[in-house]
């Protein structure tokens, strides 16, 4: 059954390039002349047996025809078969390939070119799926076939034991295709099951570091949440104290807020504690970082900013909740700044602030913070 066809991919599984459309299919696959010679003599296949199967050149023309009429009668007795060839027009295609290949066994030149129409008839067998045993079961049907007509010429006995070996060869050539179709498709499905890892393994860190920053956000505000704070405030202590630079807290809570739960509601709360909090990302700026502490309670982290600033950015957060609210919701503000000589651990550094926060609350009004000192 020999088949062709007009575009293919490349034997390594992919689309042609200016590259290796310049290669001939037995460069691709690295066979030489000498590679070739080596066949030949490992199959016994010599000069006089091309010699001899040259000098049926001329009864090759003459029988071929009769030749692919009783090949393809016997090839669409098989229903595999027959519904690989498919329709009528793909049928006389493959009735004049084969013509052209009856007619090339007889040529006497076996060469570099020849191997490269055979790699092609291969390459073609492969790409439509024509299994092996089909295509060595209709390889000998044929050889029968060239075998019977010849002898039926007249012209004496065939030329059956050249005529096999030469078979054979083209055999060789046609099932090097094949492999090299087989492995690369092995490279291609470990490319892409490699390329599949990849996309997973990228997929899985991003949801990861989704999930994980969402384990450190306040779901109301969207601030960060307690955990968030803590672990900020250790690492900003620590970054700090090697840096000998400044860091300051800002520890802030609601006043009235308790009263508007129990005379407005919980849902009413809860959009006095968003709205809260989008003022205060509004005041904060990078590297500033801000969280809800736990309740009505909100803390800011300000790097690089002394007792001084911390009060400057207490006043002006002050402010804008007071132009938010008016009087119905105050902040109660406390500031502890450290650095940089003198620091603090996490829960003195917190205390402080919240000291200075109640200090605030008592006195009802804004009261402006000090730096502390151990």
């Amino acid at each position: 059954m020999i088949a062709r066809s007009g575009a293919f991919l490349e034997l390594d599984g992919t689309a042609p390039t200016s590259e290796n459309i310049s290669l001939t299919l037995a460069e691709q696959l690295g066979i030489t002349d000498v590679d070739i010679q080596e066949r030949k003599d490992l199959l016994g296949l010599g000069r006089e047996d091309e010699a001899e199967l040259g000098s049926f050149s001329e009864i090759s023309r003459r029988v071929v025809q009769d030749v692919v009429d009783e090949f393809y009668v016997n090839q669409t007795s098989v229903p595999h078969i027959r519904t690989l060839i498919g329709d009528t027009e793909t049928l006389q295609r493959l009735r004049s390939a084969m013509r052209d290949y009856v007619i090339t066994l007889f040529q006497g030149d076996y060469g570099t070119d020849y191997v490269n129409s055979r790699l092609r008839i291969g390459k073609v067998h492969a790409r439509i799926g024509v299994p092996p045993k089909l295509y060595v079961s209709s390889l000998y049907v044929l050889e029968c076939i060239i075998n019977k007509h010849f002898t039926q010429t007249g012209a004496g006995s065939a030329p059956t034991e050249a005529l096999r070996r030469l078979l054979s060869f083209d055999l060789q050539f046609v099932f090097d295709t094949y492999i090299q179709g087989l492995m690369s498709q092995v490279q291609l499905a470990r490319n892409e099951l490699v390329e599949y890892s990849r996309s997973l393994e990228k997929k899985v860190a991003e949801r990861t570091e989704t999930i994980q920053k969402l384990a450190l956000l306040d779901d109301l505000t969207g601030l960060g949440n307690r955990r968030a704070f803590f672990s900020s405030v250790a690492e900003e202590l620590k970054t700090t104290r090697r840096a000998k630079g400044r860091l300051s807290l800002v520890f802030a809570d609601l006043d009235g807020f308790k009263r508007i739960n129990d005379t407005e509601g919980h849902v009413a709360g809860d959009e006095i504690l968003k709205t809260v909090g989008r003022l205060i990302t509004e005041v904060v700026a990078a590297p500033q970082t801000a969280f809800r502490y736990g309740g009505d309670e909100f803390c800011v982290l300000l790097r690089d900013t002394d007792a001084k600033q911390a009060s400057a950015f207490a006043v002006r957060l002050h402010a804008q909740v007071k132009e938010e609210f008016g009087d119905k919701v105050q902040l109660s503000i406390g500031t502890a700044s450290v650095g940089p000589d003198e620091f603090l651990d996490i829960d003195a550094f917190v205390a402080a602030a919240d000291a200075e926060m109640y200090q605030d609350k008592h006195q009802k009004s804004p009261r402006k913070p000090v730096a502390v000192k151990t």
